[in-house]
């Protein structure tokens, strides 16, 4: 497969510490990619063939003692013959299926013998390399600190996949959100034949015309379609304008926002949330402004500055607590989430996005439940456990398509497609990923286009 800078800036490291190396050296890879670790396996021993044999080591649940399985390798035949030759380093793999055995009292036995018999590791006087995922790395902090202490560095490396966490954007007073998507297809219906019966008439109501508007940009955004929602949140500013309605326009400001941001026009969309802000801060509208402070901490997010989200994501969760509003509050905690998981805090984010999952289904919100469903999918897929994330991806998709969310439909059949090429399921993977696309293409979103369009050249060519 094609290695981006990163990996081969890694690689290099990597080399270089198996080079100067001439005693007992500890380090990690972290890898949750099988295609990507194999790949990176081959490179280093194609690289280094000529100078270092790569002595594989293999742990399973009924192999968990890694010092027991060294001694072994070290009074081996093949150690014999090829240290009269070349230096050895060893590759140390299966550590995350070998912790899965547990001792009588519940704790993890490999990690349990790597920190009992750590002392004796002195004696290996070669390079180890273990190889390990998110989840395996996360377990070997909290129970073998003694061990992981010893480590001269982890090495990471990832891939650039569809699985992505997405914070959600808010929507306000609106009982639009409750729908599904027979319903939200229906009243799209009756506002397409209001406006036309008023047109026709030559009956220029701008109240009307802008709730309508309003209205027709919502359901079409909610629907996926961000394009088309914008044309009709511009009609609706137009409209509130002109009517002199300060909510009206404040709405439609924000919802343009919304639009802006879908569609990855994200500098353009905070100039919008912060004209939607000041709106409600001078009308005294503590629920608007905690909606428009909560999209300001989104649209932070998605360029990168996650800090900054952060301080707006509880602003808006003060406010959401103080008025109580449930549903802002499980939208700010989940948007929590993710803004923890991008910062790679992945075990605090799902604290986060359980709390937002229980008031979603106190509320019967479908759409928000969907959300966080998707969500943590994606944080147990970035702690390894992918097949629980594909359980979680399902009942996602489940509930997008039953709410006609076509947007969180293409984001789940990525991340189902990423989730399957976790698994090697290669064949599997390409299908999502085209489902994906397909819907990305539909609904003119160029975040799905992009990245399914990586991924599927990503993994054609490592296939």
């Amino acid at each position: 497969m094609e290695f981006t800078p990163e990996h081969l800036s890694k690689l290099d490291e990597m080399i270089t510490l198996l080079s100067i190396s001439d005693d007992l050296t500890i380090a990690f890879v972290r890898c949750n990619e099988p295609i990507l670790c194999d790949a990176l396996h081959a490179e280093i021993e194609n690289r280094v063939n000529n100078e270092i044999f790569i002595y594989d080591i293999e742990m399973d649940e009924k192999s968990t003692n890694l010092l027991q399985l060294l001694n072994n390798a070290v009074n081996s035949d093949i150690y014999s013959s090829k240290i009269k030759e070349k230096k050895i380093a060893f590759f140390v793999s299966g550590l995350n299926e070998a912790i899965e055995k547990k001792t009588s009292d519940g704790k993890t036995e490999a990690l349990v013998l790597l920190n009992m018999m750590r002392e004796n590791f002195l004696n290996i006087k070669h390079p180890i390399i273990i190889w390990i995922n998110s989840a395996s790395l996360s377990m070997i902090l909290k129970e073998a600190q003694d061990f992981f202490s010893w480590r001269t560095t982890v090495f990471e490396f990832d891939m650039e996949h569809m699985e992505q966490v997405t914070p959600t954007l808010e929507f306000g007073d609106t009982d639009l959100v409750s729908l599904n998507k027979n319903q939200l297809e229906d009243r799209e219906v009756n506002y397409l034949r209001l406006l036309r019966e008023y047109q026709e008439k030559g009956i220029d109501d701008t109240y009307k015309f802008a709730d309508w508007n309003y209205n027709l940009g919502t359901i079409k955004f909610l629907r996926g379609y961000a394009t088309e929602a914008l044309k009709y949140f511009e009609q609706s500013l137009v409209y509130s304008e002109k009517a002199g309605t300060k909510i009206g326009i404040a709405n439609s400001l924000s919802r343009l926002g919304n639009a802006y941001s879908a569609l990855g026009q994200v500098e353009k969309s905070i100039e919008y949330y912060e004209r939607a802000f000041d709106s409600s801060r001078q009308r005294g509208d503590r629920r608007g402004a905690g909606t428009w402070l909560g999209n300001l901490g989104s649209a932070y997010s998605h360029l990168g500055q996650v800090e900054k989200a952060i301080e707006y994501y509880e602003r808006a969760l003060d406010i959401s607590r103080e008025i109580r509003d449930r549903r802002g509050e499980g939208n700010r905690l989940g948007n929590l989430g993710s803004a923890y998981s991008h910062l790679g805090q992945v075990e605090k984010a799902v604290e986060y996005y359980e709390q937002a999952l229980i008031i979603a289904k106190e509320i019967r919100d479908w759409r928000g439940e969907g959300t966080w469903l998707g969500n943590l999918g994606s944080a147990y897929s970035a702690l390894g456990q992918v097949e629980k994330a594909i359980k979680y991806y399902e009942q996602a998709l489940v509930i997008s398509r039953e709410i006609g969310d076509r947007r969180g439909e293409g984001n789940i059949l990525g991340n189902l497609g990423s989730a399957y090429s976790h698994l090697e399921q290669v064949e599997k993977a390409i299908e999502y990923y085209e489902q994906a696309l397909a819907i990305g293409i539909k609904i003119k979103d160029p975040r799905i286009i992009k990245l399914c369009e990586n991924n599927l050249a990503l993994i054609k060519h490592s296939d």
